[in-house]
């Protein structure tokens, strides 16, 4: 029998400045949909709006966490989250694959439509975790990344 050591769960930041700028040319239009999945921008910017999730920790085989998200607006224009989503992409340990079976990463839930002021953040939601019996032993303390992404328009006036 193996001692299990606990792993966590890393949360991947997303959006760049560069994929809401074009969204924002005629802040006017309220019908401006937008997939938020851009990396923070090339030149090293920072990106205007972020999902980020909590770190979470004491995973082990069996256990049930949750990721709990905040939205973060840096920009001059209120946003209105539509649709978030998550997916397990990557582990820190070699024959730990980002696969169900290692971690499942559930549905969000939260209230949506969430609107997220100019230069303001919130709590919104979460996303389920359960670390299933299955999990290799290759795991052991392995960090999990889970990438975030959300749909949004610019809110009406």
């Amino acid at each position: 029998m193996h001692r299990w050591h606990k792993s966590v769960v890393a949360a991947a930041a997303v959006v760049g400045a560069a994929g809401l700028a074009v969204a924002l040319r005629d802040p006017s239009t309220s019908d401006q949909q937008m997939t938020l999945t851009a990396a923070p921008g090339a030149d090293g910017s920072n990106p205007v709006f972020t999902v980020r999730g909590a770190a979470v920790e004491d995973l082990y085989p069996g256990a049930r966490r949750r990721l709990v998200l905040t939205l973060a607006n840096s920009s001059s224009h209120d946003l209105v989250v539509t649709g978030m989503h998550a997916r397990l992409t990557a582990t820190s340990k070699p024959g730990c694959e980002p696969v169900v079976s290692n971690l499942e990463v559930g549905p969000y839930t939260g209230s949506l439509p969430a609107r997220v002021g100019a230069r303001d953040s919130r709590e919104a939601g979460a996303v389920p975790l359960h670390m299933p019996n299955s999990v290799v032993d290759a795991c052991q303390e392995a960090t999990f990344t889970v990438l975030l992404t959300a749909d949004a328009t610019v809110a009406a006036r």
